[in-house]
């Protein structure tokens, strides 16, 4: 967190342009980057990127985080453990969460984790979709890997 190198960056802006775009189509919510939600009363995590939809966003307080996961984590993957990533994969679906997704810079690759469903391993040539989530939502994985 707040160490990231270039490509994780870049990457990171990739899924905040792709998902805006479709919000500013569907206006289905509000996308933010680096947002922190309170999952547990003991408990917070920051993904990399998230999108909340709009029944859930609250009356502004800036002085509270959002309670409960985002309905979509990405998080992309620079210098976490295999086991810290299972961690926030397994967290953010259990409280709430309807997907997440996982970005991998340096093997251009996307896993695409359900609540209720099978992981998806998606690869440059694959489109990544979220038909229940976001329906109409479908980009090319390279995409969300240009300018690395």
């Amino acid at each position: 967190m707040g160490n990231a190198a270039s490509g994780h960056e870049i990457v990171k802006s990739n899924f905040l342009d792709e998902l805006s775009f479709f919000n500013r189509q569907n206006r289905i919510g509000r996308v933010f980057s680096e947002t922190m939600y309170s999952l547990k009363p003991s408990e917070a995590r920051m993904p990399d990127v998230s999108l909340l939809l709009a029944h859930r966003l609250p009356p502004p307080d800036t002085s509270k985080l959002f309670e409960g996961a985002p309905e979509l984590a990405v998080e992309v993957v620079s210098s976490e453990t295999a086991a810290e990533l299972e961690g926030k994969v397994t967290l953010y679906l259990e409280t709430g969460s309807r997907s997440v997704w996982v970005a991998f810079p340096q093997h251009r690759t996307i896993w695409r984790h359900p609540a209720g469903g099978a992981a998806q391993h998606l690869k440059e040539g694959d489109y990544l979709e979220e038909p229940e989530l976001l329906p109409g939502f479908r980009v090319p994985v390279s995409r969300f890997f240009e300018g690395i």
